[in-house]
């Protein structure tokens, strides 16, 4: 990485005015990663592109859609306008007890609200003028056809409203079907509707909606030529299975259920009407937003105007929240699938907000004893991670806690917080801790590192308020093997303390990122073949702690605690980046043209947002988290006393 020539540097060369790496910013990435990029539109493209479901037989992105969302995005970047994407969706749950826990959100549609926020800010962050994700709710659109009234599909979007603004995902927002007709059809703000004017306008939404003209339009050409047409028609048939079963529509006059033929018959015809509504309505999001990036809920070959939203890595693209449930694996895993793919006497129901939120398969570890139970609530993280909080007022701290538990409930996680307990001294924390495992304790400063401002200790910039490299503890610590080789020797896990959070929000955060999701979900075959193939180099000079040695290190190995695969990396830092000591990484055994494709991917997916988990430090937070299969680093701040004490614990 070259300096941009704006940064100018002292003979050392190292910067002379404010060093990069103490810029204050929202994203995540360091920004002279992406900087140098001659061509925006593509890097947008290629962010976009993360989130999309490309493994359908039928996809051609790479042929025609790259293109095509590259001129979409091209436009907006000509005249440096937020970029709008428009998703269709989060009609209302499935009918169907056989499929869904209730009628209300729960943790499936909390999951898809947050990966589109996530879509947004990572825009965001290499785009100054961001973006917007627009959900055109559909409600209106299918709720008649499928026996739902007009109250359903209302109090289904207004909680949909509410997590957006508990969860401060600020880059959401709705639009109604109302919103797409011309005319004033309502005479109220469609985002102001109470409950009893949306029940009272829906008629009357709903006649004009069916009014809209799509004479031009042949459902059967359609299903016989159009394979992502035909692809909906079948997803349709298949979940109208569950979710007419048992009704009225499925029976006679005398409540008799009606023959498999009369059923298919009635099915098949709901189908195509469906389609076109699902064209109506598809019409009018078009011409209410003729220039924007079209996010589809449903398989396409993603060649343009619409692009195949990947709703849950790892699921097939039918996994929609609204017609399915989320399942915790008693390793931490998320699956998502109907209720009744689930075995029953294998989970257990966990609720939120007085309602049905989600399964887990029945485990102990989250069982603290019942005066402890009666206490706290357990939080899962986006995109991973758990928060274990408690009120103040109950007096809880640290020393209060199974470390057992924790310790299972981290490796489960890979990382866990704990919000609302009080601070603990440093002889509670050593102790606490030493219930996990061996504390490493190192010579220069024992069990706990004070992480304060104190640019004068000579440990690179960990003691300042620049940001630091994605690293992860104990890459310079080394140890002698059998073969009298001098090699890496970090700890196993990190116990954090928050003695004083810093006073700006926008800084300081830290963030750690799940490198066997990476490699799991973020990479081609392809990409994982040339990671697994390679060995990283890393010097930094001799501090007061560390550095002095040369390593060579596999990029790809095995977390022998889990069996995960996983990276091991550091970023590149040079000198220019900072004012204290640099750090340099190269990929042994490489090509210039291969070792500048690692570190671009590396840079690149170490602070994707769909990997990577912002922690904003308050004070009294207490962090446990995985040095093995995470890696972490640290945002730059605004000088302030921030001050967090680590415990390194093998």
């Amino acid at each position: 990485m070259r300096p941009p020539s704006e940064i100018k540097l002292d003979s050392n060369g190292k910067p002379t005015g404010t060093a990069p790496a103490a810029v204050v910013g929202k994203a995540y990435r360091p920004w002279w990663f992406t900087s140098g990029l001659p061509d925006k539109a593509a890097r947008l493209t290629e962010v976009i592109s993360h989130y999309l479901f490309l493994d359908g037989k039928d996809n051609r992105f790479e042929m025609r859609g790259r293109r095509y969302l590259y001129n979409v995005l091209s436009r907006y970047v000509q005249k440096e306008e937020k970029i709008e994407l428009v998703f269709p969706g989060f009609p209302f749950k499935s009918p169907s007890a056989h499929k869904v826990l209730g009628r209300l959100p729960d943790l499936g549609e909390e999951l898809l609200l947050h990966r589109l926020e996530a879509l947004a800010t990572a825009i965001e962050d290499d785009y100054a003028p961001g973006a917007v994700v627009r959900i055109v709710s559909d409600g209106i659109v299918y709720g008649e056809l499928l026996g739902q009234d007009d109250a359903s599909v209302y109090l289904y979007n207004a909680e949909l409203r509410k997590i957006c603004v508990e969860s401060s995902l600020d880059h959401i927002t709705f639009v109604r079907l109302v919103d797409l007709i011309e005319g004033d059809v309502v005479s109220v703000d469609s985002n102001e509707m109470t409950l009893e004017e949306y029940v009272r306008y829906a008629p009357i939404i709903r006649s004009q909606f069916l009014a809209h003209d799509i004479s031009c339009y042949n459902i059967e050409d359609s299903i016989r030529n159009d394979s992502g047409v035909l692809r909906t028609y079948r997803g349709y048939l298949k979940f109208l299975e569950l979710d007419l079963d048992g009704t009225s529509l499925m029976m006679d006059s005398n409540g008799t259920p009606l023959s498999g033929k009369q059923q298919d018959k009635i099915r098949r015809q709901l189908a195509k009407k469906m389609l076109v509504h699902g064209t109506k309505f598809s019409d009018l999001v078009g011409a209410k937003f003729p220039s924007c990036v079209r996010l589809s809920c449903h398989e396409h070959p993603n060649e343009g105007p619409k692009f195949a939203l990947n709703l849950f890595p790892g699921a097939k693209m039918s996994a929609t929240p609204w017609h399915n449930v989320i399942c915790e694996g008693v390793d931490g895993r998320l699956q998502i699938g109907p209720l009744q793919s689930f075995d029953e006497k294998n989970y257990e129901l966990i609720s939120k907000h007085g309602r049905p939120y989600y399964i887990r398969e029945k485990s102990t570890v989250y069982s603290f004893g019942s005066q402890l139970d009666a206490n706290i609530s357990f939080t899962r993280n986006f995109p991973f991670g758990l928060t274990i909080s408690c009120s103040p007022s109950a007096g809880l701290s640290l020393n209060d806690l199974p470390m057992s538990k924790l310790h299972t409930l981290m490796s489960m996680h890979s990382c866990v917080l704990l919000r609302g307990f009080s601070q603990v001294d440093r002889d509670d924390m050593i102790k606490k801790s030493e219930e996990l495992g061996p504390i490493l304790r190192w010579p220069a400063y024992g069990a706990i590192f004070e992480l304060k401002e104190n640019p004068n200790w000579d440990v690179n910039s960990s003691l300042t308020c620049e940001a630091m490299p994605m690293h992860y503890d104990g890459v310079f610590k080394t140890k002698t093997d059998e073969h009298g080789r001098i090699t890496n020797d970090p700890p196993q896990f990190q116990v954090f303390q928050c003695i004083q959070a810093p006073g700006n929000q926008e800084g300081g955060q830290t963030l750690l990122t799940n490198t066997a999701e990476i490699l799991r979900y973020g990479v081609t075959h392809l990409q994982k073949e040339l990671l697994a193939s390679k060995n990283w180099m890393v010097f930094t000079p001799q501090n007061t702690v560390f550095g002095g040695d040369h390593f060579k290190l596999p990029l790809v190995t095995q977390n022998e605690f889990t069996g995960h695969e996983i990276l091991r990396w550091h970023d590149p830092w040079p000198q220019w980046v900072t004012k204290f000591k640099a750090t340099n990484v190269g990929i042994s055994d490489a090509t210039r043209e291969e070792e500048a494709k690692i570190v671009d991917l590396l840079s690149d997916l170490l602070y994707d947002r769909r990997f990577c988990f912002a922690h904003t430090w308050e004070t009294g937070d207490f962090l446990i988290a995985d040095n093995v299969e995470l890696l972490h680093t640290r945002t730059a701040f605004v000088p302030s006393p921030r001050e967090l004490w680590r415990i390194h614990v093998n």
